[in-house]
């Protein structure tokens, strides 16, 4: 018979049990589970590569934006599978007003438009000089119902600015908020199409218009779930072989 001091055992056991191996299976796994995370993190570095897309209408002044008319212009064909918009922004080069007098270049957002490229639709048929009328014709419903009008009944339609210009020529950057760019997300996936709606309460001079989308690409992550798996339980059988070890070392020592 083999005598054991309960004090010495115990003593022992306590040892043991504070041991690695007794600890945790997060603080075991730590190790795999920092790899995997650094996994992700690469492969999802790796990919992120910005993209920019660039956009301009023909002609690039859109004939200068006469007053006496509406516009829209539609960009089709976008799409963002696989990406995601981190900033958009819409400039006017060299923008300036022809005179003096009052004036306003009402700007929207649309979910898409009747027609392809550049469409226009005459909101002044008085032709006044100067334009008294600075009505916003996108707001307001007095020719949404005829037959010739740019946007159908019911298109998304997001107010973006109404900006002011004097006869000095500036360089107009309009960068669309958070929310404008999930409503920009939204209409880009109802149709890869957009829209704007231009309607200038004055005849501004410009040397063109672009539209620009700074795109980052969403990362695979079904790709990576494999090796993940594979990580986890790599460290699940480490774990496992541990206790094991600890077991029968007990059982050797109480022997």
């Amino acid at each position: 018979m083999v005598f054991i001091n309960p004090t010495r055992y115990m003593k022992y056991r306590s040892l043991i049990a504070n041991k690695p191996f007794f600890t945790s299976s997060a603080r075991l796994l730590r190790p795999f589970l920092g790899a995997a995370a650094s996994l992700v993190f690469a492969a999802a570095s790796a990919q992120a590569s910005v993209t920019t897309l660039s956009f301009q209408p023909n002609p690039a002044d859109m004939g200068d934006l006469d007053h006496h008319l509406a516009y829209t212009w539609r960009i089709d064909n976008v799409s963002l599978t696989g990406f995601s918009i981190t900033s958009a922004t819409l400039s006017i080069t060299n923008i300036s007003n022809w005179d003096t007098n009052p004036n306003v270049l009402h700007l929207h957002l649309l979910d898409t438009a009747v027609n392809a490229g550049i469409a226009t639709f005459v909101d002044d048929p008085t032709g006044s000089v100067p334009l008294a009328d600075l009505t916003d014709d996108f707001v307001s419903t007095r020719y949404h119902s005829d037959p010739n009008w740019l946007v159908k009944s019911g298109t998304g339609d997001t107010f973006l600015a109404n900006p002011s210009f004097t006869t000095t020529g500036v360089n107009y950057t309009l960068n669309l908020t958070p929310t404008q760019l999930q409503t920009l997300t939204s209409y880009i996936a109802n149709g890869n199409d957009i829209a704007f709606g231009l309607d200038p309460d004055c005849h501004f001079y410009n040397d063109g218009i672009k539209f620009t989308m700074t795109l980052t690409p969403v990362p695979e992550m079904s790709a990576l779930l494999p090796i993940v798996g594979l990580i986890a339980a790599v460290g699940s059988t480490h774990l496992l072989r541990r206790r094991r070890a600890a077991q029968l070392a007990l059982v050797r020592w109480e022997d």
